[in-house]
C-alpha cells in the first residue's frame, strides 16, 4: 500500500504524491477542485513522519490570502495526523491564530506550537535556531514576493522541501529572479495551468532546468469524467434582447445588470439551490459602482450577502457594508459559501482567481474577457462539486454522467450580452470551453 493511502488520498492524489518520492524536482498539474492543497499537505506530513526531528519546509503562494489558506489546511492536516511542528508566515500579512489554536485544542492532546509572522531574515534565522534546538520540524508559508527572506535567513541550514502553489506566477521576472536563489533539496511546482515561453531557456514552465519535467498531469476533462469537478455551460443574459449599451451606460446600470444576471442564473438551478455568483470584474471601478448601487443595497436588505475584495482602501475586504481583515473575510466567505440557504454575490479582480477555496459557488459572471490561464483558474472557482453530489458519487449511487440526478451538474459561465464586443467575448469563451 502506498504511504499516502493512509491519509485518505484518492488514487490520482496517491499517484501525484508518489512522484515526489521518486523525483526531486517537477511540475504537478491538477485542475482546481481536485485537491492540490491536500496533496501538498500530505507530502509534508509524509516526509515529517519518515524523518522525525528538525527539518525545514517552505510553502510558497502568489498572494497573502492564499498563503493563509494553505497554512490553515496544512496545520489542520498535521493536527489530524498527530504531527507537531512549528510554523512561520513570511509576508506582510499578520496571522491571526485564534481559529487555529481553537481547532488544535479541540482535536489534539499534544503541546502548543506558536505560529510566528515576520519579513525579517534575522527573525527567520531565530526561529530556525529555536526549532533546531527543540528538534521540531519547521514549516514556512511565504508569498513569492517575500520568499527570498527565508533564503537570506536560513544560514547554513538546508531547506528540505519547497512546494510552490499556483506556480505559473513564477514566470514573472519579479518572482522568478528571487526564487531562483532559494536552495533546496527538493522542489515541486503545483498549478492548474502551465505557462510556457517560446524558448525552453526562458522564464516559462517549459524551462526544465528551472522547473523540472511534468511529473503528473490531470486534464480538466479527466477531472470531469472522474467526478471531481463539474462541466462548464454558457448562459447568455440580457435585460432586453434589443438593448445594446455603451460602456458608460453599462457603468450607470451595472447594479441592474448584475442583479438581473443573478436572478436569471438562479432560475437555472435545481432543487431550490440558492445562487452564489462570482463576478470577474474589469477593475476597481466595478466594485465601487456596485457597492454604491441601489440594486446591491436592496439585495443585502433582502437577506443576500455581497462580498468585494481589493487592495484599495475604499473597497478593502467588504461584506455587506462592513470592512474586515482578510482573515475574517475569507472565513465568512467560506461559511456563507457552504450555507445552502444563503444567496451570495462575490466580486473581485484577480485576488480570488487562484487557489482560494470558496465552497458552493454556482456560476461566474464575466465582465471582462479572459486569457486561457485566467479563464481556467476562474472557472475552477465555480467548478467544485456540490457536497451532496460528491457524497453520492463517492458512494457509487450516481456517476458523474448522471447529470439529471445531480444538484449541480454544471458550472455556469454567465455572459451579459449588452455590449457590442460581447459577441467577441462569447466567441473567445466558447473556444476556451471547447479546449478545456
Amino acid at each position: 500500500m502506498s504511504q499516502f493511502k493512509k491519509y485518505g488520498f484518492y488514487d490520482y492524489q496517491v499517484e501525484a504524491a508518489n512522484k515526489t518520492n521518486e523525483i526531486d524536482k517537477g511540475i504537478i498539474v491538477m485542475p482546481t477542485g481536485t485537491g492540490k492543497t491536500f496533496v501538498q499537505a500530505g507530502i509534508i506530513a509524509n516526509d515529517i513522519q519518515n524523518n522525525p526531528g528538525f527539518r525545514i519546509y517552505v510553502v510558497n503562494a502568489p498572494r497573502i490570502m492564499l498563503s493563509f489558506q494553505l497554512l490553515e489546511e496544512v496545520f489542520k492536516f498535521n493536527v489530524n495526523n498527530n504531527i507537531d511542528a512549528r510554523y512561520m508566515t513570511v509576508h506582510s500579512g499578520k496571522m491571526e491564530q485564534q481559529d487555529l489554536d481553537e481547532y488544535r485544542s479541540q482535536n489534539s492532546e499534544f503541546g502548543f506550537s506558536k505560529i510566528n509572522s515576520t519579513t525579517s531574515p534575522t527573525e527567520v534565522n531565530s526561529i530556525i535556531v529555536k526549532a533546531k534546538e527543540a528538534n521540531q520540524p519547521l514549516i514556512f508559508f511565504s508569498t513569492y514576493n517575500s520568499a527570498i527572506r527565508i533564503e537570506q535567513g536560513r544560514g547554513n541550514e538546508v531547506i528540505n522541501i519547497v512546494l510552490n502553489d499556483e506556480a505559473h506566477y513564477l514566470v514573472q521576472e519579479r518572482f522568478n529572479t528571487d526564487f531562483n536563489e532559494m536552495e533546496t533539496k527538493r522542489k515541486y511546482f503545483f498549478t492548474a495551468t502551465t505557462k510556457e515561453t517560446p524558448s525552453d531557456e526562458g522564464l516559462g514552465m517549459n524551462n526544465v532546468d528551472f522547473y523540472g519535467e511534468k511529473i503528473y498531469t490531470m486534464s480538466p476533462a479527466e477531472a470531469i469524467q472522474r467526478g471531481k469537478i463539474v462541466r462548464p455551460r454558457v448562459h447568455i443574459v440580457s435585460a432586453n434582447r434589443n438593448e445594446v449599451m455603451t460602456q458608460d451606460e453599462v457603468d450607470k446600470n451595472l447594479g441592474r445588470l448584475v442583479i438581473n444576471s443573478f436572478n436569471e442564473h438562479g432560475k437555472l438551478l435545481k432543487n431550490n439551490l440558492k445562487a452564489k455568483m462570482l463576478i470577474a470584474a474589469t477593475g476597481l471601478n466595478d466594485m465601487k459602482l456596485l457597492i454604491e448601487s441601489q440594486e446591491i443595497k436592496d439585495f443585502i436588505n433582502n437577506g443576500g450577502k455581497f462580498f468585494a475584495v481589493a487592495s484599495d482602501q475604499e473597497v478593502n475586504n467588504y461584506i455587506n457594508g462592513e470592512r474586515v481583515n482578510r482573515r475574517q473575510f475569507l472565513k465568512q466567505l467560506q461559511v456563507d459559501g457552504a450555507n445552502p440557504n444563503q444567496e451570495l454575490i462575490v466580486i473581485h479582480y484577480d485576488i480570488l482567481t487562484e487557489g482560494i477555496d470558496v465552497p458552493g459557488l454556482t456560476g461566474v459572471l464575466f465582465l471582462r474577457n479572459q486569457s486561457k490561464s485566467k479563464f481556467i483558474q476562474t472557472f475552477g472557482r465555480v467548478a467544485r462539486l456540490d457536497t451532496y453530489d460528491r457524497e453520492l458519487i463517492s458512494k457509487g449511487v450516481i456517476t458523474p454522467n448522471n447529470l439529471d440526478k445531480m444538484n449541480k451538474p454544471y458550472a455556469w459561465i454567465i455572459i451579459p450580452a449588452v455590449l457590442r464586443e460581447d459577441d467577441d467575448k462569447l466567441g473567445n469563451l466558447e473556444s476556451l470551453i471547447e479546449e478545456l
